[in-house]
């Protein structure tokens, strides 16, 4: 096997499959390894799992689907409805995958404010666009212009389009805060949103099958894929980072090294303070699930909505799901239980573990009295945050990041086309 490469990318989910696949497609000499966990780990259901499982959209149509059409790489997309499915007070909102339906369907939902409310939906509707637009391309200069162009918050939209009915406005800062964006006057509104709500797709087979589409296109193109080599190390100069330590001592040289959301723990300062997220994992039997269950649930009614997500499964013979619920958590929790001592640390985690599993209850109440085969409450770095900025003087290292007003790890394919738009062309 070489050692010597033009990009190594060190990471576990289909995002580095897939931008490793396209710089081999252009002739690269490539490497994709697998990375170290995020720490802390946790077990559920016999299998270990290091951060949100990866939510997709962009795959029928969007960035994965184009990718997947340039490698000719073939997507079998399974659509799911209702899309989501949001929990408000005293009632529950299921959101219809397809985005003409739910543009007629909402002017019905709160009635006495259908003509604002429609029009407050096609602002952001036309800045949802705009952004993800934006999160494709790698133009700093652009990106601070749109920056500047929509430094409005929550409240200025609501107010701009007198929104007055507090359910309507419960509904709306419910979804777009669970998306990442603050419903505060105090935090300006980024350049977008996930107003314009993403289908539930889900692909034909186990939650890897993406990643090894994009693994087997990478190796027909030339490229390498090492899925039981992690790596553990960079390997620097004073001003440059110039390769990969991997597990068991092996060492590989590249041009630039890209490091996913798995593996960006090793660029991390120690002492470093992160965002957090409070998730629970569960693994449950699949016949106390109903039929109809969202793979995709938003829960109000705490200080942050939290994310109810359901493992995609299309085999029949797939007697058991995984179910994650995540909530984020504000910098200062999150630098107050990296600070606290263990015994407050595990409190914690156990007063959020009951927060997280009323929303179970809500989302799914079959779940009460459910055969669940095992449960566990971990505290997870925000995955959609870049856990260190690497020094400016350290050329060749590069990180995979998520737009960040994406909910916990949701991703839509955008951030792989824009670094491979800036990757492409460093090494002729």
């Amino acid at each position: 096997m070489s050692t010597r490469f033009d990009f190594i990318i060190a990471g576990n989910t289909a995002a580095e499959a897939a931008l490793a696949a396209l710089l081999a497609h252009d002739g690269h000499a490539v490497l994709l390894a697998s990375a170290t966990a995020l720490q802390p780990v946790v077990r559920c259901g016999g299998e270990w799992h290091d951060t949100v499982p990866p939510q997709w959209a962009g795959l029928s149509e969007g960035p994965y689907a184009r990718i997947a059409a340039y490698l000719g790489v073939y997507l079998p997309v399974v659509r799911r409805e209702p899309a989501w499915r949001v929990h408000v007070a005293q009632r529950a909102i299921d959101v219809p995958g397809d985005i003409g339906q739910w543009r007629r369907w909402r002017r019905a939902l709160f009635p006495a404010q259908a003509d604002a409310a429609s029009r407050f939906w096609q602002a952001q509707e036309v800045a949802a666009a705009a952004a993800l637009r934006l999160a494709e391309q790698f133009d700093p200069l652009a990106q601070l212009q749109v920056l500047r162009q929509q430094r409005v918050t929550v409240g200025d939209m609501l107010r701009r389009y007198q929104l007055v009915d507090p359910s309507l406005r419960n509904f709306i800062d419910t979804v777009l805060t669970a998306s990442g964006l603050p419903a505060s006057d105090h935090c300006p509104w980024p350049a977008g949103s996930v107003a314009l709500l993403p289908p539930a797709e889900a692909l034909a087979g186990d939650a890897a099958t993406l990643r090894r589409l994009f693994a087997d296109a990478l190796i027909r193109a030339g490229g390498e894929w090492r899925p039981k080599q992690r790596a553990v190390a960079l390997i620097t100069t004073p001003t440059h980072v110039i390769g990969v330590r991997l597990a068991g001592g092996e060492e590989v040289y590249a041009r630039a090294v890209v490091l996913g959301p798995a593996a960006w723990r090793l660029a991390v300062h120690s002492g470093h303070a992160l965002p957090a997220i409070a998730a629970r994992y569960i693994a449950i039997d699949n016949a106390w699930l109903p039929s109809d269950a969202p793979l995709r649930q938003i829960v109000a009614g705490t200080p942050a909505p939290i994310i109810v997500s359901l493992s995609p499964s299309n085999e029949p013979a797939a007697h058991r799901r995984r179910l994650t619920v995540a909530m984020r958590l504000t910098n200062a929790e999150a630098t107050q239980l990296s600070r606290a001592a263990p015994r407050a640390r595990r409190q914690r985690r156990e007063t959020l573990g009951a927060v997280l599993q009323a929303a179970i209850a809500t989302a799914l109440p079959s779940l009460a009295q459910a055969n669940q085969l095992s449960t566990t409450t971990a505290l997870l770095r925000d995955p959609t945050i870049p856990a260190a900025r690497p020094p400016a003087a350290q050329a060749g290292l590069w990180l995979l990041c998520s737009p960040p007003w994406l909910p916990p790890g949701y991703d839509n394919g955008s951030s792989v086309l824009r670094l491979y738009r800036q990757l492409r062309g460093l090494v002729s």
